[in-house]
């Protein structure tokens, strides 16, 4: 090999490792265990204040989510970790409503199982492709909701405290939908944040899943307790 193309190679290779390392602390970062009340509490959060008391709840523990609420008004509430399958380490607590729990759910369950059971990053995507092959799981065929009105949020281990790292939003489903339909201009965006936008990352984002994702006008940031 020449000398030039080795640099290459080797730039490649760190480059690589650099990304790799990247995933490893982002799914140490959210395999994280919460105490069970501060958890439940960080779920419901994402929902609109009315469907809280009424809302399935899962937490999360040392092998996955677990159910610990049977709610009665179709919403069921976790705190999403499934963000460094797309290079992120924000907790994300979401709502789903009833079309979600059938198609979403199950795809962030099996990702907390895979992650409380240290699995490796590619072993979790590999699972998730077989899961989507297989048909164990599938994108909604309708319109639903998904709320996420406590935003992302991050642990900051110092405090033990979780703080809001992005805004509070809405998802719709919206599978196919681009950016292009919604008129979408990056300037705009950044000049009005409420502006609709088109997401493919999350609950397996390169299988056809997308949302349009909704800013409500007066979101703000703040904490929430870890204890």
């Amino acid at each position: 090999m020449k000398a030039g193309c080795l640099g290459i190679f080797l730039s490649m290779a760190c480059g690589l490792a650099t990304a790799q390392d990247k995933v490893t602390d982002a799914m140490a970062t959210l395999n994280v265990v919460f105490p069970r009340e501060a958890e439940q509490a960080l779920a419901l959060s994402a929902a609109p204040e009315h469907l809280r008391a009424d809302a399935s709840v899962y937490v999360y523990g040392p092998r996955g989510f677990e159910r610990v609420r049977n709610g009665t008004n179709g919403f069921v509430c976790l705190v999403n970790r499934d963000a460094f399958l797309y290079g992120d380490a924000h907790f994300k607590p979401t709502c789903w409503d009833a079309r979600g729990e059938g198609t979403y759910v199950p795809v962030m369950l099996k990702v907390g199982e895979m992650l409380a059971a240290r699995e490796p990053a590619e072993a979790i995507r590999k699972a998730l492709d077989s899961g989507f092959e297989s048909g164990q799981f599938h994108a909604p065929d309708s319109g639903g909701v998904a709320y996420m009105l406590a935003g992302d949020v991050d642990l900051d281990p110092a405090t033990g405290r979780v703080r809001q790292a992005g805004p509070g939003h809405y998802m719709f489903y919206a599978n196919n939908a681009t950016n292009t339909q919604l008129g979408f201009a990056p300037d705009a965006k950044r000049k009005d944040p409420t502006l609709p936008v088109v997401s493919t990352a999350g609950a397996g984002g390169a299988h056809g899943l997308s949302y349009i994702i909704v800013v409500p006008g007066e979101a703000h940031a703040h904490e929430h307790p870890r204890d």
